[in-house]
């Protein structure tokens, strides 16, 4: 008898996830323990393995609709064995779940109006976050795409929709009278304009401006993250003008300072497409004379911070199935560096970070990679002694420091699409002075 396989509880109080890509097709023989397909909700990503072996009879859930707890999303059994009959229950299942969350109460008869009620479909909660960043009304969306379950791709299609119908607005606004007073219109989303949008910490530095210059060259919105040096933010989104760009500040030291700028990224724009976690600290001192504070501080910035960071966007860049984040490791970490040892000990610990969240991303379609500069053309660079200079730079085969737009056209290759076949690798660029 074939095993019907329902959608599984994850976590306390859920009560619907989307399904993400299938591992397995109809008809494939599985084994227990074989992955069958991810399934997305609010707060996890999972990979839900086969319960039994046998062969994948018939898989009744398809990828990125969104199903009720219960509903039998596909059946193993033996080959040649009937595909069970499953549409009316999941049918039943899914019209109990619509009108329980569409549940309204009418009070005409009791008060002069009535109370207002839920609306009569259900809404995904990442096309409901969208639709609020975007300004845009749900109802407008359920009456433009005619389903009982609204999805973001729903909303993205009925804001391309109203801009299709964008001159013919224009030309009923010229005709009618200019209002008196207009509230302040909400920021438009990337994805309306079809820009994709990049988060890049540590902006107004050497690296973060030429990264941030290059991803813009690219058609990419950029937010530019900045702590102490607005100013130099400010004019580099000035330069980078009109194409589209912004700073927020935040200390990244601060894992609610963290969580906001990525709420003030989304909220802005509407997603995140790419993160490069740029920004980075020196406190050196020998192994021998080193505080605490100085070990974490740097431990704090190099490597919590990144993390923290990859786990505001993770989800965002999950639902929209495609996503980069690129790490600025350092050679400090790959060879060792004297009176650096938290530096070094923090930027390890980022590419270890790196490697095991592009396993885990690979199959949500983000992309994770680190890239470890050596000595590179900077103010953190410029204070070396020309006696010490010479000797690096003969350790150095191509006998010169790197540039700012040699780390940025790197990063910008990421972070494209040519470079999907690539993740979880820590990638130097350094002249060739390590070659591990």
């Amino acid at each position: 008898m074939s095993t019907q396989i329902q959608l599984p509880k994850l976590y306390e109080n859920m009560d619907e996830a989307t399904i993400g890509p299938w591992s397995v097709s109809v008809g494939q023989k599985v084994r227990q323990g074989d992955i069958l397909v991810q399934i997305i909700s609010d707060k996890v990503v999972e990979e839900f393995e086969a319960p039994c072996d046998g062969v994948v009879l018939g898989i009744f859930a398809q990828e990125k609709s969104t199903v009720p707890l219960g509903y039998v999303i596909c059946a193993i059994g033996e080959e040649g064995e009937a595909v069970p009959d499953v549409a009316a229950s999941n049918e039943e299942l899914m019209r109990n779940h619509l009108q329980a969350n569409a549940l309204s109460i009418d009070l005409s008869g009791i008060v002069p109006e009535a109370a207002p009620q839920k609306p009569a479909y259900k809404v995904a909660p990442a096309a409901k976050a969208f639709a609020k960043q975007s300004n845009v009304s749900l109802d407008d969306v359920a009456a433009f795409c005619k389903r009982d379950t609204i999805h973001r791709k729903d909303v993205e299609e009925f804001i391309a929709s109203r801009q299709g119908g964008a001159k013919e607005a224009a030309a009923v606004a010229q005709a009618a009278p200019a209002p008196t007073a207009a509230p302040k219109p909400a920021p438009t989303p990337a994805d309306a304009i079809g820009q994709r949008v990049a988060l890049i910490t540590g902006a107004s530095g050497a690296i973060g401006s030429a990264i941030a210059r290059a991803l813009s060259a690219k058609g990419i919105a950029v937010a530019l993250h900045s702590n102490s040096n607005t100013s130099k933010a400010e004019a580099l989104a000035q330069e980078l003008a009109p194409a589209p760009a912004a700073v927020f500040t935040a200390d990244l030291s601060s894992p609610e300072q963290c969580k906001q700028l990525v709420q003030n990224v989304l909220a802005k724009w509407g997603r995140i497409d790419i993160l490069v976690n740029n920004a980075g600290r020196l406190n050196d001192a020998t192994v021998s004379f080193m505080t605490d504070e100085q070990w974490a501080s740097s431990i704090e910035l190099n490597l919590n911070a990144p993390f923290r960071l990859m786990r505001e966007v993770s989800m965002p860049m999950a639902r929209q199935r495609w996503g980069r984040i690129v790490s600025l490791a350092s050679d400090a970490g790959r060879m060792g560096s004297a009176n650096r040892s938290n530096y070094a000990a923090a930027k390890e610990g980022l590419v270890g970070l790196t490697r095991s969240a592009a396993r885990e991303m690979a199959g949500l379609g983000i992309r994770v990679n680190a890239v470890s500069p050596g000595f590179i053309e900077s103010p953190m660079t410029a204070n070396i002694p020309p006696v010490k200079m010479k000797d690096i730079l003969r350790e150095i085969p191509t006998r010169r420091l790197g540039k700012p737009q040699d780390v940025a056209a790197l990063v910008a290759f990421l972070c494209s699409d040519e470079a999907d076949y690539i993740t979880g690798q820590i990638i130097s660029i350094d002249g060739g002075l390590f070659m591990g």
